[in-house]
């Protein structure tokens, strides 16, 4: 199922007037081009009508911490000791490429 990003679905929706179909969703999210992850993930909205903008969000499939590079997201999906805690807060390794560039900002770790 694709994932979604609230921001995206946010500036995407933002002046749709609800209550609205899933169908009236889809079409004005629809830009015409290539589907983003988050079109689909409307487009994979369940059948019905939607009363506000939270109720879309709430039906969505989203990405809990959406700043994580597929590296990452698939080193916390593999790599983790702790039974039971959300792939987003496992422990990640850095990359080289990360640590040089925290180094070049000044940044501890």
């Amino acid at each position: 199922m694709p994932v979604a990003n609230t921001t995206e679905i946010k500036h995407l929706l933002g002046d749709l007037a609800f209550p609205a179909s899933k169908q009236e969703i889809v079409e004005h999210a629809d830009r015409g081009g290539l589907k983003t992850d988050t079109e689909r993930a409307l487009a994979a909205l369940p059948l019905g009508d939607y009363d506000s903008l939270n109720e879309v969000l709430r039906s969505v499939s989203t990405d809990p911490d959406p700043g994580r590079s597929a590296a990452e997201r698939n080193y916390q999906r593999t790599h983790h000791k702790k039974q039971g805690l959300a792939e987003h807060m496992r422990e990640s390794e850095r990359t080289p490429i990360e640590d040089e560039l925290h180094r070049e900002r000044g940044e501890e770790f």
